[in-house]
């Protein structure tokens, strides 16, 4: 089967199932929820056999139609080294999410599973998009479903929760659609052609005025959906206010567009400004890391510090992006599939608690004498997370910090600024701090005393669905050298110029440059 038959498989599986939906019979919520589980496995079994496809140096499945030439639109999707991994994390997850939903109120409610549908398309479109509009689109669209999703089926506070996620996001996007205006004006000056192909952005040559503009809009953009600090605030609220499934995708999937938008646009694009600002970022992961974790240690709900953990490992993601080593790349993007299939599963776990004893889930403390089996699943989320060898969270947290220290030792000898390798050691402490909230809460949760009520254990569907997210895990633990030669050339090139003057020097260069101007 050819690349681009299965690209249209990946992307029309789900929006025929989205078409389905609304005719089908009133009164069979079994064929909705059926309708939909298979749209998703049609976009699993596409995807799967895309990421195996793609070698990195070039783009696999590519489709290319053309839209609004006379303004550089076109309809152009593929796969590359860039996005492989979010691909492989989207397809995934939704099925997972959906299977371990299958006995809900919202999986009965024809609303849920379209929204569930929507949400999948706009982010394979976010992710997979090759043109700069298109991305934008995509980016926006994921808006709709997700506010949705909140608002209609959210907590008590859905409605403030839903507003704040939408408010927060739209804010970030009002610069982004700026930046990407500048980039197509700059197209028409350079080339003499309006275009917002990411290969010709990327060939343009930007001064620095205009890749800061276009830096700061994509950074902040990106800073928000990821979030990271100080642009979090959105996140307790919206995560603990959604239905577990809705916060097992916001945190999962929805979360990496913003690493997603460093990596794609933020890097490739604006290289003398990312090295220059690669120290505050760097310091602003770092505060992330900590922060999060000090205030994980803190919660006593699970969902709460389940949430406030997802703060802290962005953070790990951001320090290795804008560490700029091949490493602490290829670990960040270890770090996107790694976070993603562990804080969703330990979302779905808490979910499946929910669905047995509703609200009393929180005050379950032996679920490794009520329900073995879904203690073991727990319990293998939670070392993930804390980055226990032989697991995905190891190999990702590792690499990150390796190629810090690699920075910061680089910097130090170098005799400039000693900001990196400082960073590098303060994010350390994270590791300890998440070890120490992740642990207190499977003593909590797994190994507490046994008054509870009898539980329901794993049924077969639910083992099933969970295998894949621990099979990953266990791969990129394990083994994860056929992986990382997906990503290896995107890295390689991405890394091309880390080499060049140091970036606190280049930064006090050009504003030296700039007052002696005036």
């Amino acid at each position: 089967m050819s690349d681009g038959l299965l690209m249209l498989i990946l992307l029309a599986s789900p929006l025929l199932g989205l078409a389905l939906l609304p005719v089908l019979p009133e009164e069979s919520p079994l064929g909705w929820r059926l309708t939909a589980m298979a749209a998703m496995h049609g976009s699993l079994v596409a995807g799967c056999l895309l990421f195996a496809s793609c070698h990195g140096s070039s783009a696999a499945g590519s489709i290319d139609i053309p839209w609004i030439d006379s303004l550089g639109l076109n309809l152009h999707l593929a796969v590359d080294g860039l996005n492989a991994y979010f691909l492989l994390l989207t397809v995934v997850i939704f099925p997972v999410v959906l299977a371990c939903a299958w006995s809900t109120r919202q999986a009965g409610d024809r609303l849920f599973l379209a929204l569930l549908l929507a949400l999948e398309i706009s982010l394979l479109g976010t992710f997979l998009s090759q043109n700069l509009m298109l991305f934008f689109i995509f980016w926006e669209a994921v808006l709709i479903p997700g506010s949705l999703m909140i608002l209609v089926f959210g907590g008590e506070q859905g409605r403030k929760a839903a507003t704040t996620f939408f408010l927060y996001t739209l804010a970030g996007s009002v610069l982004l659609l700026a930046a990407i205006i500048l980039l197509g004006v700059e197209s028409v000056q350079q080339t003499g052609t309006w275009s917002f192909e990411l290969s010709t952005l990327t060939s343009l040559s930007l001064s620095w005025n205009s890749q800061l503009f276009v830096f700061a809009a994509l950074a902040l953009a990106c800073a928000i959906k990821c979030p990271i600090f100080p642009f979090h605030s959105w996140l307790p609220l919206v995560y603990c206010e959604a239905p577990f499934s809705g916060t097992a995708l916001m945190a999962g999937v929805l979360s990496k567009m913003g690493v997603f938008g460093l990596l794609k646009l933020a890097l490739p694009l604006c290289p003398d400004v990312a090295r220059a600002a690669a120290p505050y970022a760097v310091s602003l992961a770092v505060v992330s890391i900590l922060y999060g974790a000090v205030l994980a240690l803190r919660q006593q709900e699970f969902k709460r510090l389940i949430a406030w953990s997802s703060l802290s490992h962005m953070g790990y993601i951001v320090l290795g992006i804008f560490s700029l080593q091949q490493s602490s790349l290829h670990g960040s993007l270890f770090q996107v599939l790694s976070h993603g299939l562990a804080v969703a599963g330990l979302f779905l776990v808490l979910s499946l608690l929910e669905q047995r004893v509703g609200g009393g889930y929180r005050e379950i403390t032996a679920l490794s004498t009520l329900a073995p089996r879904l203690a073991v699943v727990a319990m293998l989320f939670i070392v993930t997370s804390i980055a226990l060898p032989l697991t995905s969270g190891f190999t990702s947290e590792f690499l990150i910090l390796f190629g810090a220290f690699q920075k910061g030792m680089a910097a130090w000898q170098a005799g400039s600024s000693s900001l990196f390798l400082l960073s590098a050691l303060v994010a350390c402490s994270g590791m300890v701090l998440g070890a120490g909230y992740m642990l207190r809460f499977g003593r909590k949760l797994l190994f507490g005393s046994t008054a509870s009520s009898p539980l329901p254990d794993l049924n077969l569907l639910e083992m099933i669905s969970f295998l894949p997210l621990l099979l990953l895990i266990l791969w990129i633990g394990i083994s994860p050298g056929w992986l990382l030669e997906k990503t290896k050339p995107a890295v390689s090139s991405l890394t091309a110029g880390a080499n060049q003057e140091p970036p606190r020097l280049l930064l006090s260069a050009h504003l030296q440059g700039a007052f002696d101007g005036h």
